[in-house]
């Protein structure tokens, strides 16, 4: 119950506060041309219906105002693949795509736009969806998995037409951003880095990474080890486990996933680790809040990740190697 207050409270400083900023974006004039990885694509009119093929797209449509027509589902036990910061602004149950993407399926929805960015999408998926609708993929010069949090939402706003909503919402979560660095001048100079265990190796998440740039916002530095590592537009690293050296910060956060939090507490070097030693590491298990909200890195979700995410900091990083960060749920 006091999570769904949180939500919800959440939600309306999110989306009524902010009406009180001034802010005044471009309107966007149609046809629309966007350049993107695969070519041109130009929508003739401002959308109504759009398809998100975004694994976390949908939030920002809702964001905007819209009824999202698809879902990517991605991971949790959420009823339509919408987690429940966003499950107050949906009206209508969209189609819900599980695994691979379905044409027909999208197709019948009827859509004027399909949105395609951090999606996965091939050439050839590009070439079958732009028989249905304008398709919009990944810009040139970014990343389908490395495309900051607010980029992804201005080039939804632009598309629709909503660009000084967005931009209510961007300034809002910067500015919460900016409170939590400005509240924890103590945050300056310490490290971290976020990793996983996954098909039989340890993986790091680089400088490209939302999620990464996200925790860097509120204060805390990359590990240098892990950002020389970073390859432009890759937002993921394979280690093996005698390099895990590489991810011991001062702040090491652990995305849970399935059953390998066993695997992660057996690695055989992970005891001589200082996060280890010094109780610094924070456990994001997989269905938790803050794993969803650091994941989905959306206009609804950020808000929730900053609320969720501080105080798991906060107890890693206070110097009290007897304090015991609790694994997030």
């Amino acid at each position: 119950m006091i999570m769904n207050k949180l939500i919800l409270t959440c939600c309306s400083v999110l989306l009524m506060g902010t009406l009180s900023l001034t802010v005044n974006a471009k309107e966007t004039n149609y046809p629309l041309t966007v350049q993107h990885k695969y070519g041109i694509s130009v929508v003739p009119n401002k959308p109504k219906r759009i398809v998100t093929l975004d694994w976390a797209g949908a939030d920002n449509v809702l964001a905007l105002g819209y009824q999202p027509l698809t879902s990517r589902y991605w991971f949790g036990d959420y009823k339509d693949g919408i987690w429940p910061w966003a499950r107050t602004l949906l009206t209508s149950a969209p189609e819900v795509i599980n695994g691979e993407i379905n044409y027909e399926q999208i197709a019948a929805t009827n859509p004027d736009v399909i949105m395609a960015v951090r999606s996965g999408i091939s050439r050839q998926d590009y070439q079958q969806l732009s028989k249905i609708a304008p398709v919009i993929a990944t810009p040139v010069g970014e990343g389908d998995y490395t495309m900051p949090w607010d980029k992804r939402a201005r080039l939804l706003a632009q598309v629709l037409d909503e660009n000084t909503q967005a931009q209510r919402l961007i300034t809002t979560i910067e500015a919460q951003m900016s409170a939590v660095k400005k509240a924890h001048p103590d945050w300056a100079g310490k490290t971290f880095a976020m990793a996983t265990y996954w098909n039989g190796s340890v993986g790091v998440y680089s400088g490209d990474d939302m999620t990464v740039n996200f925790i860097s916002k509120m204060g805390l530095t990359l590990s240098p080890d892990v950002a020389d590592l970073t390859r432009k537009g890759e937002f993921y690293m394979t280690l093996s486990e005698e390099e895990l050296g590489v991810i011991d910060a001062d702040v090491l956060f652990w995305y849970v996933t399935g059953d390998n939090k066993k695997q992660i507490e057996s690695l055989a070097l992970r005891p001589y680790m200082r996060a280890f030693k010094e109780g610094r590491e924070i456990m994001l298990s997989p269905d938790s809040l803050v794993n969803g909200a650091l994941s989905y890195s959306s206009l609804l979700s950020l808000p929730i990740a900053i609320n969720q995410i501080v105080p798991l900091i906060e107890q890693a990083i206070d110097g009290d190697v007897n304090t015991v960060v609790p694994l997030a749920k």
